[in-house]
């Protein structure tokens, strides 16, 4: 899957992505509500899991970049995989670099593939989950038209502490 919005390109992760991968994954900041920052290895690990090709098996992630049109940048990865694959229902995640967010690239990211999944794929469902914290990440989902379907008590571990997720939901017209 690629595409492009106004002003990104969203294409398959390369090899080639490794070190700006890591610099998004081993940031702190970023990886606040997700979890610990990514060690280089941990991060190659990923990286290279997300190039394989995809066969949209059921918790088979598919990895795509997120790029500037502008000059080729990765500045964060956008995530899918069917978590019910007989009921078409699809998760998907994203991360941004620190110094893209609140520019508006994660909407813009994350609303063209919705679009194009619901296109181009099989899916019944998209849901997706953010600690309840992550006040940006579940105000993006609301502001992509996702219902909040749920509260998850104690669902993520954070560091040393346990956090609660929302759960939410867009189905399909």
């Amino acid at each position: 899957m690629q595409f492009n919005t106004k002003r990104l390109v969203i294409r398959p992760v390369t090899p080639d992505d490794l070190a700006a991968s890591f610099e998004h994954r081993s940031c702190a900041l970023t990886s606040r509500y997700i979890g610990e920052p990514a060690s280089y290895e941990q991060a190659k690990q990923r990286l290279l899991e997300g190039c394989k090709p995809w066969h949209a098996q059921e918790n088979e992630r598919l990895a795509l970049a997120i790029t500037l049109q502008s000059n080729e940048r990765l500045i964060g990865e956008l995530m899918f995989k069917y978590v019910n694959k007989e009921s078409l229902i699809g998760e998907i995640g994203y991360r941004l670099h620190k110094d893209y967010i609140g520019q508006g690239y994660a909407y813009e990211a994350v609303s063209g593939f919705i679009e194009h999944l619901f296109v181009e794929q099989e899916v019944m469902k998209i849901t997706a989950l953010c600690a309840t914290e992550n006040t940006a990440s579940w105000k993006l989902m609301e502001k992509l038209g996702m219902q909040r379907e749920g509260h998850l008590r104690r669902h993520f571990q954070l560091t040393t502490q346990r956090a609660d997720a929302y759960y939410y939901g867009l189905c399909r017209e």
